[in-house]
């Protein structure tokens, strides 16, 4: 089986699901999936060659990132879950806007500059017709740190491939984020889902000034 070897910023384990930092390059017989992976690499490292400090140009990196590379109405239906179909459209233009701000703010304060760790295209694979899991392992270093492993989901959109879903050792972000969102509203409602978060996005802005 090819490798083909990438360099990833280090991350904790939470913020690795969300992974996005590393430059990286890719053989000639690499699917599309896979060069379109290694390009939304390659941007990502501008925003994490940036300082920590330069926390507005990381976040503007971020969500631009976001807005590009991933299919950001399919995912904020998704994590709505059931919920989407009943929310009113006023309800699902603030989520639409308050769970974007969540994300980057995510990205923003967990994901570290780079530092040239390892990242490893072990396989692609076809999941249904328009998606692509592409199967990664972050190797981190040292001979005794067991391999991380991150899994992408490309869908072909009509705007082209995009991110919807990735996945750190198993555990989608898709997957947790629709459980978590989909237990409050089922409690308390799609107004109180979209009041925690923003409650959230303004105690990030805080700790960011502070």
């Amino acid at each position: 089986m090819m490798i083909r070897r990438l360099c990833l910023a280090p991350v904790s384990a939470a913020a690795a699901v969300l992974i996005l930092g590393f430059s990286a390059t890719v053989t000639a017989q690499a699917t599309p999936q896979e060069q379109f992976i290694n390009e939304l690499i390659n941007k990502a490292i501008k925003v994490l060659e940036l300082p920590l400090e330069a926390s507005t140009e990381r976040e503007a990196g971020f969500r631009a990132l976001l807005n590009q590379n991933f299919d950001m109405p399919t995912i904020i239906r998704l994590v709505l879950g059931r919920h989407w179909r009943t929310a009113t459209p006023e309800q699902k233009a603030r989520f639409a806007q308050v769970f974007r701000t969540h994300l980057v703010r995510v990205y923003t304060s967990q994901l570290g500059v780079y530092e040239g760790e390892v990242m490893e295209i072990e396989k692609s694979a076809a999941l249904t017709e328009k998606d692509t899991v592409i199967y990664t392992l972050v190797v981190r270093g040292e001979d005794d740190v067991v391999p991380l492993r991150v899994d992408w989901r490309v869908r072909e959109t009509n705007d082209g491939l995009k991110v919807i879903d990735v996945a750190a050792e198993g555990v989608s972000m898709l997957t947790t984020k629709r459980s978590e969102f989909t237990s409050l509203v089922a409690r308390e409602g799609v107004e109180a889902l979209i009041g925690r978060l923003e409650d959230m996005n303004v105690e990030s802005d805080h700790a960011a000034d502070s």
